[in-house]
């Protein structure tokens, strides 16, 4: 989205075309003496001036605005032609509005071949352009992010050794190809893209005539921002209407809370009493600070487990994003993706087979624990329970990104913003059915939200599972080993059927858009791909189930040589996938299917492990570290932060001003920074909603009665209901 004044900027690239014209000569001995303009493009000339500074000669750009002025009058809106000649004037004359809009583009490239592909400009320099200075009326700054498209000389195509090699195109994944540079521009605000689009074009084929350089201009649509009026949708006014409406009853529950706190009362049964404390924002902080329940099987490790990988997670998030947007350094990532040290963050998914085993688990615990105690389990609604508990939060979330999100911020690509609020526009309906990892995936909305999908989409499948167990173990147990096994075995086929990746490979260049990278849609998303955990973490469970059931004590023995084995699953499951970046990274179909289906396998085995022997008291030191009780509220915050934290990142990198430098520690403190805000709003929405639709299930399901505190049964249910 060049600007049409600020092709200023664009014309400086005809400095590098001069240094690329004399290289050329040089390379093929040609004496190369003062570059002689051309008569058929005399408007077009950049003079190259020497000037003798001691012994060196020193080249010094002198810009001829002579082309640049017949480009501006080959735009056919009028308004944008006479603003633009009126800045091109200012600039002349050097007056301050109008200097601002070339000061506030980008200017000649820097540090290109050391990954800095982005020259953003001044963005809120742009933009305050007619807000507060001394141009005229109607003139207003209007930034753009453009893209100029960069094509090998046919001269170098087959010439090694040279810069051309980081521009051509190459089978290895791992090396960063040059293929275009995002310039940000500003240029008035009348004008629209196409129109700045064509002039660039024009001053390009012009200026680089004589030159071997393919140039390619492009002004995404929606890569232009400028100061606007809002105007609102009937989207927005229901949705702020909605947000009012829940502010005011948890204000009021509050309020009512506080009124028997007061009094040291208890608050009345009935629906209408225990729905308003359902919304008191103190018995809810309560909730999220209280104890577990009892349940004869001691679950406490889950709380450490749940909060170390969700910490995980948003690392990998943060990543992504990272090295997707503009850096300064992105050599440094594709070196770090080489060192075993930094496997955790490239084997990131395996974070998330952590989440499935555990929703499978704690859904076997959990059926099998009723089934045994003799009650009847209506399956539908264990569905519509569970769909009320997980959607009310999510809607809120969706209904921020298709509302007051894009308005919250701006920045060079806050583009990205918009592009996720358009998918969301199209593919919200699927998301609330649970099936948008399967129909409209090219419009995925939120990225991350595949992972409700695909929970609840094997959860729906889990009693068919389970049921067995309970009424006929011999037959369940051979259903489970049938699931568990053509779980791992369908992974192996479809990688090898479509020469797959062993798994999702985190290059720069294949993640600008993650929702629109071939492998996450088609096999990282799936189910199908996905289940092998989940079928683990069902097995675990009904493992749990019978060693409580016979009273059974693992044998010292047995437990040194479980942690072993699980040791030397989790590590290799985790570090092998530096293999697949450094001596193997071209590697063949066979040796991606082998990966792909047996390293979640044995990630899951030795999850499962961790699990097992915590619950059965043989968890030592581990045990003790993962119920440290910090964990215990942060656990239940960890549905909350999963929703949130796409947002964060999201805006992260749509704000950015500048390239950013990648080390070790600027990494560090993003991540920590972002580790914060997630959590931050996640305490929000699970106050807000999360909490009190749990609380509300509660009351539906005991009759509106209050609380007995001889039987109480703890709110950690309710909290860590979303787990399974």
């Amino acid at each position: 989205m060049i600007l049409v004044g600020q092709l200023l900027s664009i014309i400086l690239l005809v400095g590098l075309i001069q240094g690329i014209k004399i290289a050329s000569a040089v390379s093929e001995n040609v004496n190369v003496s003062k570059p002689q303009p051309s008569e058929k493009s005399e408007k077009a000339q950049v003079e190259v001036v020497y000037e003798n500074h001691g012994d060196d000669m020193l080249p010094v750009l002198s810009r001829d605005l002579t082309l640049l002025g017949h480009a501006i009058e080959m735009i056919d809106n009028e308004d944008c032609r006479n603003q633009c000649k009126l800045m091109m004037s200012g600039i002349r004359n050097l007056t301050s509005w109008a200097v601002k809009f070339y000061d506030a583009s980008g200017k000649f490239p820097e540090g290109v071949l050391g990954g800095s592909l982005y020259q953003l400009g001044n963005f809120d320099e742009c933009l305050q352009i007619g807000q507060s200075d001394d141009a005229p009326p109607g003139v207003y700054g209007q930034y753009c992010l453009g893209e100029v498209g960069i094509g090998v000389p046919n001269l170098y195509l087959d010439r090694n050794g040279t810069i051309w090699d980081d521009f051509r195109p190459s089978n290895d994944r791992s090396r960063q190809t040059i293929t275009k540079l995002h310039w940000g521009i500003c240029v008035p605000s009348v004008c629209q893209p196409q129109e700045v689009e064509k002039v660039v074009r024009t001053v390009l084929a012009v200026a680089f005539s004589g030159s071997r350089l393919k140039l390619t201009p492009r002004i995404p649509e929606k890569s232009c921002y400028k100061q606007t009026t809002a105007v609102y949708s009937p989207i927005d006014i229901v949705y702020t209407c909605a947000l009012i409406s829940l502010t005011f009853v948890l204000i009021f529950g509050t309020a009512f809370h506080i009124k028997y706190l007061v009094r040291s009362e208890e608050v009345p049964g009935g629906y209408l009493p225990q729905s308003l404390l359902a919304f008191s924002v103190i018995y809810n902080f309560k909730k999220l600070r209280g104890g577990t329940r009892s349940t004869g099987i001691n679950l406490d490790c889950i709380s450490g487990i749940k909060v170390t990988a969700m910490i995980m997670i948003i690392a990998g998030h943060s990543l992504i994003f990272v090295i997707s947007g503009p850096v300064l350094n992105i050599n440094f990532w594709q070196y770090a993706v080489t060192k075993v040290e930094n496997a955790v963050f490239l084997n990131n998914p395996l974070l998330v087979d952590t989440f499935l085993l555990l929703s499978g688990f704690l859904v076997s615990c959990i059926l099998l624990n009723e089934l045994n105690k003799g009650k009847r389990i209506n399956f539908i609604n264990i569905y519509v329970m569970r769909y009320v508990r997980l959607t009310p939060a999510y809607i809120l979330i969706i209904g921020l990104y298709l509302t007051w999100f894009p308005r919250m911020d701006s920045g060079p690509m806050w583009s990205r913003v918009y592009l996720e609020r358009d998918r969301c526009m199209t593919s919200w309906w699927a998301n609330l059915l649970y099936i948008n990892n399967y129909v409209n995936t090219d419009k995925l909305c939120m990225f991350q939200s595949w992972y409700l999908s695909v929970d609840t989409q094997l959860f729906i499948l889990a009693p068919f599972m389970i049921y067995p167990l309970h009424r006929w173990p011999k037959i369940g147990e051979s259903i489970l080993a049938t699931a568990t096994a053509l779980s791992i075995l369908v992974p192996f086929v479809i990688t090898i059927r479509n020469s797959a990746d062993p798994t999702l490979m985190v290059y720069s260049a294949e993640l600008k858009d993650i929702s629109t990278n071939n492998f996450f849609l088609t096999n990282y998303i799936k189910t199908h791909m996905r289940a092998s955990s989940y079928c683990f973490g069902l097995a675990c469970g009904y493992i749990v189930h019978r060693i409580h059931l016979s009273g059974h004590k693992l044998s010292n023995n047995t437990v040194r040589m479980g942690w072993i084995l699980a040791s030397l699953s989790l590590i290799g499951s985790l570090l092998s996938i530096t293999i697949f970046y450094g001596p193997r990274r071209n590697f063949t179909p066979i040796e991606a299917a082998i990966y792909a289906s047996l390293h979640r396998a044995f990630w899951s085995l030795g999850t499962a492990w961790v699990v097992l022997a915590c619950v059965t008291g043989n968890g030592g030191v581990v045990a003790k570290i993962l119920q440290w009780k910090p964990f215990l509220p942060l656990s239940r915050l960890t549905y909350s932060a999963y929703l949130v934290n796409g947002m964060v990142e999201l805006h992260s990198v749509a704000t950015t001003r500048s390239p950013q430098y990648l080390n070790n520690f600027s990494l560090t403190r993003q991540l920590m920074a972002h580790l914060t805000v997630t959590f931050m709003g996640a305490l929000i929405l699970s106050m807000a909603c999360e909490s009190p639709m749990l609380g509300l299930e509660k009351i539906v399901l005991s009759g509106g009665r209050k609380n007995n505190k001889n039987d109480k049964k703890d709110e950690s249910e309710e909290t860590n209901a979303t787990d399974a």
